[in-house]
């Protein structure tokens, strides 16, 4: 199941401001099953994400110039995605993942041989 809210929160912005903060190592996602993904033109924030299986709320906020999605997928296969988000503005997309290793990514132009891709570790 996949929901996209595009929304401007205060304290969204400020966490995903956080989460871009604290970008090292692997981020595990708390028992609310919530978390926030920063973009700009060169980064996906965190780069690395643990959480259990089952239903994600992500809050995804562009921090760059350019538009950008965050697509979600495995093996080549999109799982999930936001429309694309303009700069300044926040998107809320809901998941149901199963166990496995996921790639999250901005696919507008060449976003992805810029370096904005991450890693979704999900467990079971």
């Amino acid at each position: 199941m996949i929901g996209i809210r595009p929304r401007r929160s205060p304290f969204l912005i400020a966490a995903a401001a956080l989460a871009v903060a604290g970008c090292g190592g692997t981020t595990h996602v708390a028992k609310d099953d919530t978390f926030q993904v920063a973009l700009t033109e060169y980064r996906v924030s965190p780069q690395s994400v643990s959480a259990p299986a089952g239903t994600l709320t992500i809050f995804v906020h562009n921090y760059g110039r350019l538009s950008h999605d965050l697509v979600i997928s495995q093996d080549g296969r999109s799982d999930a995605a936001t429309e694309p988000i303009p700069p300044g503005q926040t998107s809320e997309l809901i998941a149901t993942l199963a166990p496995g290793k996921y790639e999250m990514a901005s696919t507008i132009l060449s976003d992805q041989a810029l370096g904005i891709y991450g890693t979704l570790h999900i467990t079971g």
